[in-house]
């Protein structure tokens, strides 16, 4: 008779989940109990054959696990003659699972053993009632999903996303402590309302979005985050998690789900517009260019600073000096080396006309002015949905040939020049910003201040150009040094090489 026949070599197989009271049944709980069944019923236990499928999913058909196709495999093989499993929907949670295992183990003699009974594949009865078994957990983890999913739409209504997870940056006041199992001991960890904006981070966050926008570097902005805090986890902060920070919806007040954007019931840090413009700057510009990781010495040198009268060329800075003379360093044209003036002296200047037109009650009026400009953001993402829509129409014109391709590339181009206007006014608002941060500040501030905000304050006020000078001596030439102030638009665009 079929059950008299005792598995010899029988297989373990277990799989992580959570058990109904939402205890964890951890694989090798389930490992233990069934070698402990084994004993029991006089099976025989294969050493070569545990099976164990670590935080793996028996209900989503699209999920692959590994161990349960190795068992399958040494089933087919003739490797085993049984499955020990701590419970049935451990190993069977789909119909087509079930399906699977029957088809391979016919005519095999393989037994099945759970702590709710033991089963014989080869024996009619056994598989119709595995059949009802497996139409049951499918029927109870349908179940579940529908209640998970109107639970998280209901969430969604509210404004909420899913409870729990870490703590992310810029958020969370702590509210009290609450108990935690760590190592096998009882510690007080804080407790925090998520919802509320951390007075401490808030503002880093802020600033930092604000410095990128407004053209500091990453690396800049990266280095200076690092000298006000650290990450939640307490790490150095990276041009990754910073820019998975800026590009996360919740800091602007939004949750993102399956592509859709929802307003949240917490207040953002940035508004929409400030999100919209980093979607546009790491898709258009970060991933594009590897990030300067140079730190900045002087104000004028580099892309962006001082330029030379005769070809347009960034100016460099180099040492100058001799046996009588103390060194000291020049900003000079390295294309057509015409020019050279001292760093010590031309900072001097240009630094006081910053610092004069940051106090300017005229330049202050003009940012105020500015700051009143009417939201961009859902402007942008209209025109960019549509642009997306042309962009499709085009792809398929071959499909579509009631589409006029003529009119169709034309309202593209016309989509992608408004666009571009957008995500030029938002650098522009985000430039602004920047500069209201350093309004009123005095000469010993200013000296204060990182060279790098100093050098982005400078190139978004001003052009500065150095021409030939003849006169010779001690002292500076004001004529020989050109401060062009910046278009309300933006900064003044470089000067082109003559010819």
């Amino acid at each position: 008779m079929w059950n008299q026949r005792l598995p010899q070599k029988a297989g373990i197989y277990g799989r992580l989940s959570y058990a109904p009271d939402g205890s964890l049944e951890k694989v090798e709980r389930q490992e233990a109990d069934c070698r402990a069944l084994a004993a029991r019923l006089g099976w025989g236990v294969s050493e070569a054959h545990i099976f164990l499928d670590n935080s793996r999913s028996a209900w989503q058909r699209n999920r692959s696990r590994p161990h349960w196709d190795r068992m399958l495999r040494c089933i087919e093989n003739a490797e085993i003659d049984g499955v020990l499993v701590y419970h049935g929907d451990r190993l069977i949670r789909q119909p087509f699972d079930l399906e699977t295992l029957i088809g391979i183990s016919d005519n095999r003699g393989i037994r099945i053993a759970s702590p709710s009974g033991t089963r014989d594949l080869d024996n009619p009865d056994d598989r119709f009632i595995l059949r009802i078994e497996a139409a049951q957990a499918c029927r109870e983890s349908d179940n579940t999903s529908r209640r998970v999913k109107r639970a998280v739409k209901a969430r969604l209504e509210r404004g909420l996303t899913q409870a729990g997870g870490r703590r992310a940056f810029g958020y969370g006041v702590q509210v009290g402590t609450r108990t935690r199992v760590i190592n096998g001991e009882e510690v007080q960890v804080p407790r925090y309302d998520m919802l509320q904006q951390n007075p401490t981070e808030a503002p880093i966050l802020l600033e930092a979005g604000e410095r990128l926008l407004a053209g500091q570097p990453q690396a800049s902005v990266i280095r200076w985050m690092n000298s006000k805090s650290t990450t939640t986890e307490g790490n150095a902060w990276t041009s990754k998690s910073l820019r998975n920070l800026l590009l996360a919806p919740r800091a602007a007040g939004l949750i993102e789900r399956n592509g859709e954007i929802h307003k949240a019931a917490w207040e953002g840090i940035f508004s929409r517009e400030m999100w919209e413009s980093f979607r546009a700057y790491y898709k258009e510009s970060a991933e594009g260019h590897s990030a300067h990781t140079r730190e900045r010495r002087y104000l004028l040198t580099g892309v962006g600073g001082g330029q030379c009268w005769a070809d347009g060329s960034w100016l460099s800075a180099k040492p100058t000096g001799g046996r009588n003379r103390p060194e000291s360093r020049i900003y000079y044209c390295g294309v057509c080396r015409g020019v050279g003036r001292s760093v010590k002296h031309t900072d001097a200047y240009v630094s006081g006309r910053t610092v004069r037109l940051l106090n300017s009650p005229e330049f202050v009026a003009q940012l105020a002015t500015a700051a009143e400009a009417p939201e961009l953001a859902a402007d942008l993402t209209a025109l960019e949905r549509r642009r997306d829509i042309v962009r499709q129409q085009v792809a398929s014109l071959a499909d579509n040939p009631e589409v006029d391709a003529e009119l169709a590339l034309l309202g593209l181009a016309s989509l992608e020049k408004k666009i571009k206007d957008l995500r030029h006014q938002l650098g522009v608002r985000a430039q602004q910003n920047f500069l209201a941060r350093l309004v009123g500040i005095t000469p010993a501030q200013w000296e204060a201040t990182p060279i790098d905000i100093r050098a982005t304050a400078v190139r978004l006020l001003f052009g500065v150009v150095l021409l030939p000078t003849e006169r010779r001596g001690p002292g500076f030439d004001t004529n020989a040094i050109r401060v062009i102030r910046a278009r309300s638009d933006g900064p003044p665009p470089p000067r082109k090489a003559k010819k």
